[in-house]
């Protein structure tokens, strides 16, 4: 074989060559670039999702204010008037933008609260459960976990409060001590036979979180 054949084959394969590394260096730019627009994407789109929810999820607050017991007695007639009142916000903004949870949540106290508005009588015992529900799933669409704690005994301060945090964080569970919950709730509509707000057959013990305890404010 020649020497010019020779030095042929060789610059043919040193440009193959260049030309594999520099279409693989092009395809990983491609790769990163698109991986840096995706990121930007979806950074974008749940900022403009909080900002959604952070304009729409006052007014649900204000309408759960009727059921409070600071102010007038709670009656069938209110009730029905806050099942309306969410229905309107269900098909409205806050709905589009709230989690399956929360629009679950607000299903199930809506139903709860229209029940009572047609049948009469007592206040439903599971009204309240429904409407913490709510409120627990609403604050985890806005990254706000837990409900208040209500502690009003004196010395009770945010330092404290803090302080105690920050104490049990550095501890950690206790051996046998579950860890923190998920926060993520399974939802039925209320109701049905042989079921509870929390999705678990009745009579047996549910592994999920518990639901927020009633309570009367």
């Amino acid at each position: 074989m020649s020497e010019q054949i020779v030095t042929a084959l060789l610059s043919g394969l040193v440009a193959l060559v260049v030309a594999s590394i520099g279409a693989a260096l092009t395809l990983a730019q491609q790769r990163r670039e698109r991986a840096r627009w995706l990121t930007d994407l979806k950074s974008g789109w749940a900022l403009e999702l909080h900002k959604a929810r952070l304009e729409s999820y006052p007014e649900v607050f204000r309408i759960l204010g009727g059921l409070s017991h600071a102010g007038s007695p709670l009656t069938p007639e209110a009730a029905g008037q806050v099942a309306v009142a969410l229905n309107g916000w269900f098909y409205g903004p806050g709905g589009m933008c709230a989690t399956a949870t929360a629009r679950g949540a607000v299903l199930g106290l809506r139903h709860c609260c229209r029940r009572w508005a047609r049948d009469g009588g007592r206040q439903p015992g599971d009204l309240y459960r429904w409407r913490n529900l709510t409120i627990a799933a609403l604050r985890s669409d806005l990254d706000l976990a837990g409900l208040e704690s209500y502690d009003f005994h004196p010395g009770s301060t945010i330092l404290a409060d803090l302080r105690r945090e920050l104490e049990s964080a550095e501890r950690g569970p206790r051996p046998g001590e579950p860890g923190r919950a998920s926060g993520r709730f399974t939802l039925r509509r209320p109701g049905r036979r042989g079921a509870d707000p929390t999705g678990g057959p009745a009579g047996r013990p549910s592994r999920r979180p518990a639901v927020p305890p009633a309570d009367g404010h």
